[in-house]
């Protein structure tokens, strides 16, 4: 081995923070008058640290890398690269690239230009800290930093519906990491241990305590996932926010809440129990239990986020709907393979998979939104229509993207959502029989999102819409990225096994899953079967029904009552608490005390004048 490659493997962490701590520092000192050494600043950052990280791939096939930086916070702070958080960290690496060459032109004239970048590295630094976080709270530490630097990107325009929902994220955000930290603190107590590997033995005792801190994980991680009932802050956010801090939130930092449930059901609880003896019955119970919470959470997600996506009419939302949706993909899948243990594998390749794909054809579809937007100035879809004639190429990759969410075979979607789709049947085959219901949801979902983006391409692009198009809007610059995510989303969908082979499938083993169900299931999996491809057009025509259906009877204008709304449950509900308990405090609490403190100053005050006035006498 080489003394270069030898540094880096020794001190990427240590690397990756100090190059980015300096990048953090130029940017301020680089003014308007250089831009461009500041925007290509930022991306040869991006860049270099993506193939710093790539360099260990080698070494992490073999084992993991471990590094500790000792004395800080008293235990140190620990980071570990295994093959999950590489392969994570890769694509977001990819994406943070890509993402920021489009913001060129997305943040450009705009004012705050070096806050924004400002934040955006910091931001990016957070979340491959988080994914290569080896404890708890070197985890919590980034994760909560990424938080708050990502509330500075969402609320970059400024403006009071901007802000008001940039509160709302930022409320949601702490409320997140309120539960992540109360699990956290309970896990410590019975494990004295932060460290994620060495949690699943001292968790295996009876009772309740283990649910609870499995459920307050996954409650604070599904925030940030935009798992439903936590969903709400998505729509808002993504309708105010700019394009490209959609494509990257969407993209990449939901992932980062999904991973956190990824750990939690896979390492947390593990899914294989060698060695550790008698209690490998109650953590097999256990995670079976939790497996199957997180299929239900997931199919929720689903069926919730593509029926408001279906009755949306701004592309934005629309799009943040299906971010609900598509993340209800990955939960489920994540579910899966925790609840069927050994046998999990599909359900643990496909989830990962779809962080990969979705994270590619929904940033491409939020910069399509994007070209639309500054285009014509509108977002709502139903007042527009012709802009293929206008905007050829922008339509051609917009239905590239549509081909991907839908999961039409040879587009990446199709692939990741086939892995999926027999990993839910896995588990009535291997599991409980209800989960037979989960995969009809699963296909009646799948019709909805084609329906969904019948609807969203035929609103957008085809018709004979008259809509006036801005003179001297330049999109050349933008078309770079949207080509590049283009082109992924076709390449992988046409030749899925690279990164199968040489990723996800080593991933898999080496998370101890069954060697021979991999490789029987996964491994040699033929993404053509003419079952499949048929299975494929009968959604593609289920869809296509269903949006004749809502066109005749006008379903896609139809509105929720109040009541079921999850953002007044919930939010309003808390927010509502935090503003009004001080005052109940004040009323029943605080008042009385100064009440009875005055007149034990008045006695007080009353005895003293007294006894000076009788002395007198």
């Amino acid at each position: 081995m080489d003394i270069p490659h030898s540094i880096i493997l020794l001190w990427v962490p240590a690397l990756f923070i100090a190059f980015g701590l300096f990048e953090i520092l130029i940017i301020p000192f680089l003014d308007d008058n250089h831009r461009v050494v500041r925007r290509i600043s930022v991306s040869v950052f991006i860049l270099f640290s993506t193939l710093l990280i790539m360099l260990t791939y080698r070494e992490v096939l073999n084992a993991p890398l471990v590094y500790r930086i000792s004395h800080v916070f008293g235990k140190g702070i620990y980071f570990k690269i295994d093959l999950l958080n590489y392969t994570l960290m890769v694509f977001s690496g990819f994406m943070w690239f890509v993402v920021g060459i489009f913001s060129f032109k997305d943040i450009k004239k705009r004012e705050r230009e070096r806050t924004f970048y400002f934040f955006y590295v910091l931001t990016y630094i957070s979340t491959i800290g988080t994914m290569m976080a080896g404890d708890l709270l070197s985890f919590f530490l980034f994760f909560e930093i990424m938080t708050f630097s990502s509330y500075a990107l969402m609320v970059h325009y400024r403006g009071e519906k901007v802000l008001e929902a940039g509160k709302e994220y930022l409320y949601m955000g702490i409320i997140g990491g309120l539960f992540i930290l109360s699990g956290i603190l309970i896990t410590s107590a019975y494990t004295q241990n932060y460290e994620w590997a060495d949690l699943a033995e001292k968790l295996s005792t009876p009772g309740m305590t283990k649910y609870l801190v499995a459920g307050l994980f996954i409650a604070g991680f599904g925030v940030k996932a935009g798992m439903v009932p936590f969903h709400f802050w998505v729509p808002k956010v993504y309708k105010e926010a700019p394009i490209c801090v959609n494509a990257v939130s969407s993209g990449v930092m939901t992932k980062v809440g999904a991973y956190g449930i990824l750990r939690v059901a896979t390492v947390v609880f593990p899914v294989v129990f060698s060695g550790i003896g008698a209690s490998s019955k109650v953590l097999l119970e256990t995670t079976a239990n939790i497996g199957a919470v997180i299929i239900w959470l997931g199919i929720i997600s689903m069926l919730a986020g593509v029926f408001l996506a279906l009755i949306e009419g701004n592309m934005k939302k629309m799009l943040a709907y299906h971010s609900v949706s598509q993340m209800g993909y990955i939960i489920m899948g994540i579910g899966v393979a925790a609840y069927l243990g050994s046998d999990g594998a599909r359900g643990f390749v496909g989830s990962i998979y779809h962080m990969i794909n979705h994270g590619i054809f929904k940033a491409l579809l939020f910069m399509v939104a994007g070209i639309v937007f500054f285009s014509t100035g509108e977002t709502n879809m139903y007042k527009l229509g012709g802009l293929w004639r206008k905007k050829p190429f922008v339509a051609f990759l917009a239905l590239i993207a549509v081909f991907g969410i839908t999961g039409m075979p040879g587009f990446n979607g199709f692939i990741s959502k086939s892995i999926l789709h027999g990993s839910i049947v896995d588990a009535y085959q291997l599991g409980d029989p209800i989960f037979k219901y989960a995969e009809l949801a699963f296909k009646l979902v799948s019709a909805g999102t084609v329906c969904s983006f019948i609807k969203f391409y035929g609103f957008i692009f085809l018709g004979k819409g008259d809509i006036e198009v801005k003179e001297g809007f330049r999109q050349l610059r933008m078309m770079v990225p949207m080509s590049i995510l283009a082109a992924v989303t076709v390449i992988i969908g046409l030749w899925p096994s690279w990164i199968l082979d040489n990723l996800l499938v080593p991933t898999a083993t080496s998370f101890h899953y069954s060697t021979h169900f991999v490789e029987q299931h996964i491994s040699n999996m033929d993404f053509w079967k003419t079952k499949d491809i048929v299975s494929s057009l009968i959604t593609y025509a289920a869809g296509l029904g269903i949006f004749i259906l809502g066109i005749k009877y006008h379903l896609f204008h139809m509105h929720l009552p109040k009541w079921l709304s999850a953002e007044r449950v919930i939010y309003y509900s808390v927010t509502d608490l935090c503003e009004e308990l001080p005052n109940l405090c004040v009323e029943r609490y605080e008042k009385p005390m100064i009440f009875g403190d005055v007149i034990i100053y008045a006695i007080l005050l009353t005895s003293i004048l007294a006894y000076f006035i009788i002395a007198r006498l």
